[in-house]
């Protein structure tokens, strides 16, 4: 007696499905891209806090080196910016920006800024109204300000959204004068 031929197909049809030796191999064909996704996430979500935390270095760094100078000139100013790019490094500066300048407060404490000088960016123009957060000068007195920008692009990113732009502001009394001072 022969078997119908549709009984036939619905027992191969329960046997292969009853099959497991290749469940593994497809399991893990199913996760794999999950599971690099999450590995390049972390990846690239360590990478973008590093480059955000050596900012915040670069910045501090900068205001503290002209907080502590009396006078700044041109030799002077282009080592700081060397060491700021030198503390950023492994990431490149080509998107490294970074603007200090001395804020002095008139009698009126009104403060403008006094000089400023930039790495690539634009310094402020002497004379130049700058609004400081209340309380951080007095009547005669200066603050060193400091403003670090940086764009983090990953290398996976840069396909998928472009780069994360990471700012950060310093400020700072002068140490050992009332005003640092700025010469050629």
């Amino acid at each position: 007696m022969t078997s119908h031929p549709i009984a036939h197909f619905w027992a191969s049809a329960q046997a292969l499905f009853r099959r497991n030796e290749g469940t593994s191999s497809v399991e893990f064909a199913l996760l794999l891209p999950l599971m690099l996704s999450i590995y390049f996430g972390a990846v690239e979500f360590t990478n973008a806090l590093l480059a955000d935390r050596k900012l915040n270095k670069t910045g501090s760094a900068v205001a503290d080196l002209v907080a502590q100078a009396v006078v700044i000139d041109d030799n002077l100013m282009d080592d700081i910016f060397d060491a700021s790019t030198t503390i950023m490094e492994p990431y490149g500066s080509a998107t490294l920006t970074v603007v200090v300048a001395s804020v002095v407060a008139d009698e009126n404490n009104d403060t403008t800024v006094d000089w400023s000088d930039a790495l690539n960016g634009t310094a402020y123009a002497p004379g130049a109204t700058y609004v400081l957060p209340p309380g951080l000068t007095t009547a005669g007195s200066s603050v060193i300000v400091a403003e670090a920008t940086y764009t983090y692009t990953s290398p996976i990113g840069e396909y998928l959204t472009g780069g994360i732009t990471f700012t950060n502001q310093y400020f700072l009394r002068p140490r050992r004068t009332t005003a640092v001072g700025r010469t050629s």
